[in-house]
């Protein structure tokens, strides 16, 4: 005979369950609902770095650096904007992969973007980032003139770098996005996902 187990048992397992999927989807979706760390951009470090990746041909050009990690979902929807979409004039752009995927180098060497790829570790040792989809944009100056995010919304629909990079080419100073997606250093995914869930 089978022995049915006392209410308050079933309360009580009806309870853990409800406070493990709270913790579970709350940190699953962190990075996606919180704002990310981005650089500091009066950081003179990280400007010699970021001007160091624009070539000698186009340093009279602007120049956008479009950091993505190719765990990240949210950088593959900035993947698929960038590779689709028509690129404003008088921009070089270069985009920093964190991890390495053939898929999106054929697709940029395809649109005719350079294509930098490096471990978490190499990103935030040589531009101190931790966190992506990160738009860096500087002045033909080498000047870094923006270091936010891509959109104004957590979860937004509209990814805003063209309205950002153009602003910027037109002498205004439009506000930073916030940067909403995914930690990239060690530190971070700990902090975001304690219990090792979204990170390996």
């Amino acid at each position: 005979m089978i022995r049915r187990l006392p209410r308050w048992a079933v309360w009580s397992c009806l309870a853990l369950w409800a406070g493990l999927s709270v913790v579970v989807q709350s940190t699953l979706m962190a990075g996606h609902w919180y704002t990310l760390p981005s650089p500091d951009r009066a950081d003179p470090a990280l400007e010699r770095a970021l001007a160091a990746l624009v070539p000698e041909a186009e340093r009279e050009s602007w120049a956008a650096v479009h950091v993505l990690y190719s765990a990240c979902r949210c950088s593959q929807r900035v993947f698929d904007h960038l590779f689709e979409s028509a690129r404003p004039d008088g921009l070089y752009e270069v985009v920093l992969l964190v991890g390495e995927d053939a898929s999106v180098q054929a697709r940029a060497d395809a649109a005719g973007f350079d294509v930098i790829t490096l471990s978490p570790g190499e990103l935030e040792e040589h531009y101190g980032i931790v966190s992506a989809p990160l738009l860096l944009v500087m002045n033909p100056g080498g000047e870094l003139q923006y270091a936010g995010g891509y959109t104004e919304r957590k979860q937004g629909y509209a990814i805003e770098d063209q309205e950002v990079i153009r602003a910027l080419q037109a002498g205004a100073a439009p506000t930073e996005l916030p940067l909403y997606g995914c930690g990239v250093s060690k530190e971070l995914q700990q902090i975001l996902d304690p219990m090792g869930l979204k990170y390996d």
